[in-house]
């Protein structure tokens, strides 16, 4: 059962889902297992049992780069028995778990990192111009002169009427780069996950 949960990880990633879609994706994985087994397996037992076998995995991974002897079996009968009955399909799969789930990670992070440039940038610009149109109706209250009261009043209520449309228009504009930004984002996680579903398929066949 092991091995048919750990192939079911791979294949389902409950890891790297969107918010919210987690606990979905390890519906998903407990229903095909209990479908395999013809018993009912609850999503939460699933997920904590994989979570259990890959911190067994990680510690008896950190205790042997730690002690550097190289003999995977013997520091695995060493320091972890619960892992000594293990194939070595079940090791492989687990590296291979470990391996993608930093990977994905690594990605998030990136992205996370991009998104917020992206937008302080478009914020910076955007109060960068209204400070700038700002700066020019002060400018021109403080030139002109008393005989032209009337007409710098006119100027004024115009610079402002100019002002908040270009505001205005900065605004749309804004919206329209960050609907853009993220249709192109939401096109880079479906290229991704098609990816990610040839790799766990090409992969599943080697282990077949």
């Amino acid at each position: 059962m092991d091995l048919a949960l750990l192939r079911e990880v791979l294949r389902v990633e409950p890891y790297d889902g969107e918010y919210g879609t987690l606990t979905l994706r390890w519906k998903t994985v407990a229903a095909n297992i209990s479908a395999c087994f013809e018993m009912d397996i609850p999503h939460h037992s699933a997920r904590d049992h994989y979570e259990s076998m890959l911190e067994t995995f990680k510690s008896s991974d950190r205790a042997q780069r730690l002690w550097g002897t190289g003999n995977e079996e013997a520091i695995l009968e060493k320091t972890v028995p619960a892992i000594q009955a293990k194939k070595p399909r079940h090791i492989q799969l687990l590296q291979d778990l470990v391996d993608r789930r930093e990977e994905k990670d690594e990605a998030k992070k990136a992205k996370k990192e991009k998104d917020q440039k992206r937008r302080d940038s478009l914020e910076s610009t955007g109060s960068q111009l209204c400070l700038e149109a700002e700066q020019r109706v002060a400018k021109r209250q403080r030139t002109a002169g008393t005989a032209q009261k009337k007409d710098e009043s006119d100027s004024t209520l115009q610079d402002l009427l100019d002002f908040e449309k270009q505001k205005h228009s900065e605004d749309h504009t804004y919206r329209m780069e960050r609907l853009e930004f993220d249709k192109e984002e939401q096109k880079i996680r479906l290229v991704q996950m098609s990816e990610s579903a040839k790799r766990n398929d090409q992969l599943e066949r080697l282990l077949v």
